[in-house]
């Protein structure tokens, strides 16, 4: 019974610190189903007096407050509402990585009412951010030993494993395995277009090659935007960027929504303006992301685009990569099952998913769990049949030249 006991209190969490959102998905080891937790990207620091009075429930999807030694943080909604939380654009992730961490990791133990678990995390990073994942895991691991302060008392845990690698990574350990040994005869680009930044790195058929980390995510087309049409927008008007996207696809109801003026005539000048300036910026953005790579100079058989963003410039992105003559796979294949996807973020989530589905094949090996089964029974296509419970004969793995790479970081 002990046994059980301590089985069930196992906790994988991978997650991806958007700069439009933080996401995660997040499975009680070893058989549990994965479930996604999503937290709006604020935050703001705050005194240990600030956060007596509030009041924030365990089941509040979107609102959190941790401490960390002597610091406080506000996360989500209650930092955006109550102390004018920003999301943090211009500093490097990793800056509030933990208290990011620390807020998703409460509300999943919450969650699943787990106590002293042991805790399994990789956290994807841009790809110019990843170096210092030794002090994260260092300072993570004091916090939770000596306990993370929460608004349901401290929340204490062993953190077993900490790996970080690059943004777009789920994608690429997705595409690998569709493509099982052929892919390391293959050179593979993957480029991640977030809200925050873009990132790019080479997998030269099996080895990691030209990495680079830039300031062009939908944030760069949202400050353009704004400042172009000069109608008073706000680059934090939280409608801003589906009106963006969905303008871009024709459809400007959300553009018109967005104007401040108060007579008929007013508005659709307005909307007018809007409906110029777009197409000018979305163009920019694209010559601004070509030259980037045509600067970074990799050589690469096929390309993996992933990310928010890049939903936004996807005919552009394939006219250009089509005209150079790379296949582009987008989001890597990644299959999304529909019973992960809580919040309807589609391929939002693909880099975490395809994330998630690796870090448990590493923990599985580390632990020497055989698992039979997929992680979970509903894609949005049809699966591949499942394997039968007897089986014990072994199979190709491969996954063998994989998994040495997160060993290693």
């Amino acid at each position: 019974m002990e046994k059980e006991s301590s089985k069930q209190n196992k906790l994988v969490l991978t997650c991806d610190l958007g700069g439009s959102l933080s996401r995660a998905v997040a499975q009680v080891y070893p058989d549990a189903v994965p479930e996604l937790i999503a937290m709006s990207p604020e935050v703001a620091d705050v005194s240990k007096d600030s956060i007596k009075h509030l009041l924030v429930e365990a089941g509040v999807n979107d609102s959190a407050w941790v401490g960390l030694g002597e610091e406080y943080y506000a996360l989500g909604t209650l930092a955006r509402n109550n102390f004018a939380g920003t999301t943090p654009l211009r500093a490097l992730k990793n800056k509030y990585a933990l208290p990011k961490i620390a807020a998703l990791l409460w509300q999943v133990c919450s969650r699943y009412k787990l106590k002293n678990p042991e805790v399994m995390i990789h956290l994807l990073l841009p790809s110019g951010e990843t170096k210092n994942n030794s002090e994260l895991s260092k300072q993570l691991t004091g916090f939770l030993k000596q306990g993370i302060k929460t608004p349901t008392g401290l929340l204490k845990a062993k953190l077993r494993n900490f790996y970080v690698l690059p943004e777009g990574s789920g994608v690429l350990s997705y595409r690998i395995e569709d493509l099982k040994q052929a892919a390391f005869n293959k050179s593979i680009g993957i480029l991640m277009l977030g809200y925050r930044n873009s990132s790019f790195f080479n997998w030269d058929k099996g080895t990691r090659g030209t990495s680079d980390t830039n300031a062009l995510g939908m944030s760069w087309m949202v400050q353009q935007f704004t400042e172009r049409t000069s109608v008073g927008l706000s680059k934090d008007d939280l409608r801003l960027v589906k009106a963006l996207f969905d303008g871009g696809n024709g459809q400007f109801d959300s553009l018109r929504s967005l104007s401040r003026k108060s007579t008929p005539f007013g508005i659709e000048s307005d909307v007018q303006l809007f409906q110029e300036v777009l197409p000018t910026v979305r163009d920019e953005y694209c010559r601004a992301l070509k030259r980037w790579l045509s600067e970074i100079g990799a050589v690469f058989d096929e390309i993996l685009i992933c990310g928010g963003t890049a939903t936004f410039v996807r005919t552009q992105l394939l006219n250009y990569f089509q005209s150079e003559g790379i296949s582009v796979i987008w989001n890597g294949g990644v299959q999304i099952p529909l019973s992960l996807d809580t919040h309807t973020l589609g391929e939002r989530i693909a880099d975490v998913w395809g994330s998630h589905i690796s870090h448990i094949k590493l923990v599985d090996k580390k632990l020497g769990y055989e698992r039979f089964q997929p992680l979970v029974i509903e894609p949005q296509t049809k699966p591949e049949p499942y394997e039968p419970l007897q089986e014990t004969k072994p199979k190709p793995d491969p996954w063998k030249n994989y998994l040495p790479m997160m060993d290693g970081i």
